[in-house]
């Protein structure tokens, strides 16, 4: 047996030297870069020959690029881009904020610009790399999407989420994500990283700085709004999770082993790696005081799961790994098993691979801010503003005033009527002038005289008032627009808002414009923020007789909007759904430093919001019939199936989002009131009726339960599909059709099924 074991080795050995002698002959140096092995192989051998000090320098990362390893010919590589709506950073086509996005309710549109998001992306980074050029925002690893949920009207972040939904945004993440992914099977074009995990839905610096706070949360609440984004996501695919500065239940979120270890990997199966918002782990030092010195919080950090540090400003904790390990505090093999992930994720992106069978290397500039980009954006822009008043049918313009709408004078007033910058909300690709179209861009047409006057002479905060110029451009004007908002400097990361006031004077440009204009003119309000403003006066004030919300959509502002207060072509008529609830009155809204979500979202609020979740009016009417379900009893954990009828009784073509919602009868876990349980969006000319057939997922219908998971009680839950929430106190044309479906048995989705991305339709 002894010479037999020793011929045999000797066959391995000879067959090693032949392989590695092929392998050096096709120009390779290392078993890492061979691509006929697999991912996992050239993992293990790259891994394997970096020293504890490399893993070190490679793990810490900062906010620049990731260090050179010339003697294995690793370039630089950067771990910190954004792409959730465009590159951003760079001169690229720039898509509605996402809010904005969510209020498209259109989960193909959210694919298509995550494709051309990641598509430019892709582009500059190879423009990057041939220059040698590294830093943030040059590289393929996107902090994005972000799954925060929209919880309070005053978190500055709000437009970087799509709205309060659970469900809806487990259907956008999945669609985002592919299509930030691409579609070759073997490299990816981008890569997503989930942030901010979790429970990062505010404050930033109201009551409390965001590095203080911490989010007492129940499980529950953790489980059923806060988590199942994030589940979503790694179901989809995205190789990262990016965990977020605050505290959780007293234990910070970038070294909670329950999150990052229980939930995440356990529960989840998340194989890819954890990255720090950009200096958490360094404030756990320096300003909570959670550890006591750098070397701690690596080691807690690379224990809970946390592979990644993006630090901040001065030392770097995770630049103490190796000390950690010389210590025995952390072993070197469970240091190399964390560094796995991350080049994983660079090999899946094509870094150590030839440009021949790399094909998004092939990605030149030519597709930044293209024709399909460029129409892409205006497509993005006029699905997400939404119709709140349209008093007697004041819109569109040219079915009252002719085939060009055209007035004598028209005035467009307001810190947000030419301002291309604060048009694009925070995290957006730099404003390209060349591309940009203000509201009055878009409108200044409309009027043989047109008078713009911003009203603001500082800024948008609007301490001085420009009182005199107001009063001149309305005096003589037949109609009015009125364009206020927030912007990039009042609603961003790092500020929020103490009230849902107008900043400043900009109440006074509107109430100025109503009081001093001639007497028939009308106004139109026209709105860009996030959070929701006090406006339910002018809501019915029979003078104001058109609001508009419009996010931040970015460059295409002007000429969205034109098309749409003018139904430019068939098809140009408002379809965009709020994909939060619009309130007035604060005194009804919890202390944003409580997360408990009783009070909070149209599936739990008590009172009646000025502007209901999911409404949103059009310029023709709809009609929904013939509600046919697959079984009206299902089994427990079965998806309930069927199909609607839509008509468009209206006069134009247009576009419709159709709502179903589930309502749990006698549930037997606390519930919401009601959810969203699938949600389409379809064209139709007038005249014309569609079916539409739709699923409600068996995880829809499922309630937490502390002890066991995701349960399905035998039972009985209502269904109501129509453009809007059943029984809202400002209902729109369309009728709402109701039924019901009995749960029978019992079922047990566990722990590990949070997600609810599942396809709107069959």
């Amino acid at each position: 047996m002894t010479g037999i074991r020793r011929i045999l080795g000797l066959c391995l050995l000879a067959c090693q030297v032949i392989y590695l002698n092929s392998f050096i002959l096709n120009g390779n140096k290392y078993p890492f870069q061979d691509t006929s092995l697999s991912i996992e192989k050239r993992v293990d051998d790259l891994v394997n020959r970096l020293n504890i000090h490399e893993h070190t320098q490679q793990m810490a990362i900062g906010q620049g690029a990731a260090p050179d390893i010339k003697r294995l010919g690793i370039g630089h590589y950067e771990w910190w881009t954004n792409c959730g709506r465009g590159d951003v950073g760079n001169d690229a086509t720039s898509f509605p904020a996402s809010i904005g996005l969510a209020a498209a309710w259109d989960a193909d549109l959210m694919f298509r610009v995550a494709r051309a998001s990641a598509m430019e992306t892709r582009a500059f980074n190879n423009y990057w790399v041939k220059k040698g050029v590294y830093g943030t925002h040059k590289g393929l690893s996107c902090f994005s999407p972000n799954m925060d949920i929209y919880r309070d009207p005053r978190w500055g972040r709000n437009p970087e989420t799509w709205g309060e939904d659970p469900y809806f945004g487990t259907v956008y993440t999945n669609n985002f994500v592919k299509g930030i992914h691409g579609d070759d099977k073997k490299y990816l074009l981008t890569s997503a990283s989930c942030k901010h995990y979790v429970t990062s839905g505010g404050p930033e610096n109201i009551p409390i700085s965001r590095w203080l706070y911490d989010a007492k949360v129940s499980e529950r609440d953790l489980q059923t709004t806060y988590l199942p984004g994030f589940k979503a996501c790694v179901d989809a695919g995205s190789p990262s999770v990016l965990c977020a500065y605050n505290k959780i239940n007293g234990v910070p979120a970038c070294t909670d082993k329950h999150i990052l270890q229980d939930i995440l990997r356990r529960d989840w199966g998340f194989k890819g790696y954890v990255v720090s918002d950009c200096g958490a782990m360094e404030a756990m030092v320096h300003r909570t005081h959670y550890y006591k010195d750098y070397e701690t919080v690596a080691t807690e950090g690379l224990k809970a799961g946390m592979n990644l540090n993006c630090h901040g400003s001065g030392d770097n904790a995770y630049l103490y790994i190796d000390d950690a390990v010389s210590h025995n505090k952390l072993s070197e093999n469970y240091v190399k098993e964390m560094a796995k992930p991350l080049w994983e994720t660079r090999m899946r992106l094509g870094e150590f691979d030839p440009d021949h069978d790399v094909k998004y290397r092939s990605l030149g500039m030519d597709i930044v801010q293209s024709q399909a980009h460029r129409d892409l954006a205006i497509e993005a822009a006029m699905k997400s503003f939404v119709l709140l008043k349209n008093d007697n049918h004041f819109l569109p313009l040219n079915s009252q005033y002719g085939t060009k709408g055209k007035f004598g004078t028209i005035a467009i007033v307001g810190p947000q009527g030419d301002n291309i910058h604060d048009q694009s909300g925070g995290y957006s690709p730099n404003v390209m002038e060349k591309y940009a179209t203000s509201v009055k861009d878009g409108l200044k047409d409309l009027g043989n005289t047109v008078h713009t006057v911003n009203g603001c002479q500082d800024s948008n905060h609007c301490t001085k008032y420009d009182k005199n110029g107001i009063l001149n451009a309305v005096q003589h004007a037949d109609v009015v627009f009125v364009c206020l908002g927030l912007g990039n400097k009042l609603e961003h990361e790092g500020t929020d808002r103490r009230d849902l006031k107008l900043p400043g004077h900009q109440l006074d440009i509107l109430k100025d414009s109503i009081a001093h204009s001639p007497h028939n003119t009308k106004i139109v309000l026209i709105m860009m923020n996030s959070g929701p403003f006090d406006i339910e006066e002018f809501d019915k004030n029979d003078k104001v007789a058109a609001i508009i919300e419009l996010f931040y959509p970015s460059q295409s502002t002007g000429e969205a909007l034109r098309r749409l207060i003018t139904h430019a072509h068939p098809g140009d008529v408002f379809s965009g759904k709020l994909p939060m609830t619009w309130m007035t009155d604060l005194s009804k809204v919890p202390p944003m430093t409580d997360f408990s979500m009783k009070e909070r979202t149209y599936r739990y609020i008590s009172y009646t919001p000025l502007y209901p979740f999911g409404y949103g009016l059009s310029y023709t009417t709809f009609k929904y019939s013939n509600l046919q379900l697959k079984q009206t009893t299902v089994q427990a954990g079965w998806h309930i199936q069927g199909s609607y009828d839509i008509e468009n009784t209206g006069p134009l073509d247009a576009d419709e989002v159709s709502q179903v919602y589930i309502k749990f009868v006698n549930p037997s876990e606390p519930a919401p009131k009601i959810q969203l349980g699938s949600f389409h969006r379809t064209h139709l000319h007038k005249r014309e009726k569609k079916t539409v057939r739709f699923i409600v997922h068996g995880q829809s219908i499922s309630l937490w339960n502390d002890k066991n998971g995701w349960i399905v009680a035998p039972g009985t839950v209502n269904l109501y599909i129509g453009g809007q929430q059943p029984n809202q106190h400002r209902q729109i044309s369309s009728n709402i059709l109701q039924t019901s479906v009995k749960i029978s048995g019992h079922h047990t989705f566990g722990r590990g099924q949070a997600a609810k991305w599942y396809p709107t339709t069959s």
